[in-house]
């Protein structure tokens, strides 16, 4: 269990870090006032890039790699257990979902200048943009079976 537990603790900060990456690629600094016309701009471009559906497909799948790495480590049943528990933590998380968004428009608005949210936004409607927007998920799903790969290694390997 004490293994479970950890292994549990360990993906709950992976998850934590893995949102605060899909989000949060710029600077940490906010001003108190945002520009309102930045602040939708980065809005638009949130929409636009699938932010909110990205998010609900990167917690699935680190529910999944979370659930086959403790498997690994500690057994079918105690995986359910602690993917139970990783489950509970992901829906609290998750109950701060608008809050977070706003949060990260505003930290976009900070970071970038109206023109340059625009013409992301821009990239991001044209056919190549479409077309990596439309890969992400994918992109998601191949990027865990390679971490659950790398994760397994380690674990028959503890010694770098």
């Amino acid at each position: 269990m004490r293994g479970s537990m950890r292994a549990f603790q360990t993906a709950r900060v992976l998850a934590s870090l893995l949102l605060l990456a899909l989000f949060a690629p710029v600077a940490f600094a906010q001003s108190a006032t945002p520009d309102p016309q930045r602040v939708a701009a980065a809005k638009e471009l949130m929409e636009v890039t699938g932010v909110s559906k990205q998010l609900e497909e990167m917690i699935a799948v680190m529910g999944q790699g979370f659930r086959t790495g403790a498997a690994d480590a500690a057994g079918q049943a105690k995986a359910e257990e602690a993917g139970k528990e990783f489950d509970a933590h992901m829906k609290r998380l998750m109950s701060y979902r608008q809050s977070m968004l706003d949060d990260f428009a505003a930290l976009y608005a900070e970071k970038f200048t109206l023109e340059e949210l625009r013409q992301v936004t821009d990239f991001y409607k044209s056919p190549a943009g479409a077309k990596f927007v439309q890969a992400v998920p994918e992109l998601i799903q191949a990027g865990a079976q390679i971490g659950i790969k790398y994760s397994r290694k380690a674990m028959e390997n503890p010694k770098p």
